[in-house]
């Protein structure tokens, strides 16, 4: 158990930071870190040392991400309203947009076919490096790179 807390010392804090970058909600991203430890606790035998531990945590917090985005329906449209805008320079109109913006970005994400969806969310939101993701997929960094460019343009 010492070797588990000593990984959750040096790799809360990175995961954290992805899953707040995912989700904008410091409770959730909370929650969810703690199921993403629970989890790889559970499953550490499953880690298969094909990309970095970083990554693997990572994609265990997404997967529990799109699990609670599911159950709850969390980030429906109807809770949209509740994006709050941390730039209070901004005209009431500057930030209708923006909150448009960032729904027809969410909707396009959640659109996309797999494996675009998972590379374009790990590397574009979570900065997890293309190389990683290729390792996680057992591919070529070059297919990931491909990936991601296709994601950008779907």
């Amino acid at each position: 158990m010492g070797t588990f807390n000593k990984i959750y010392e040096e790799y809360a804090r990175p995961v954290h930071g992805f899953l707040l970058r995912l989700t904008r909600n410091e409770g959730l991203a909370e929650e969810l870190l703690q199921e993403t430890f629970y989890q790889a606790l559970q499953h550490i035998d499953r880690f298969e040392g094909r990309c970095s531990l970083y990554t693997w945590l990572c994609q265990i917090g997404k997967n529990a991400w799109y699990k609670e985005c599911r159950r709850s329906r969390r980030y429906s449209d109807e809770k949209m309203e509740d994006l709050v805008v941390a730039d209070t320079k901004m005209s009431v109109e500057e930030q209708i947009i923006l909150k448009d913006e960032f729904v027809r970005v969410q909707r396009a994400i959640q659109k996309l076919d797999e494996p675009y969806k998972d590379v374009f969310i790990l590397h574009a939101i979570g900065e997890v490096k293309l190389v990683e993701i290729a390792a996680i997929y057992g591919k070529s960094e070059s297919w990931a790179r491909m990936t991601f460019f296709r994601a950008k343009q779907k």
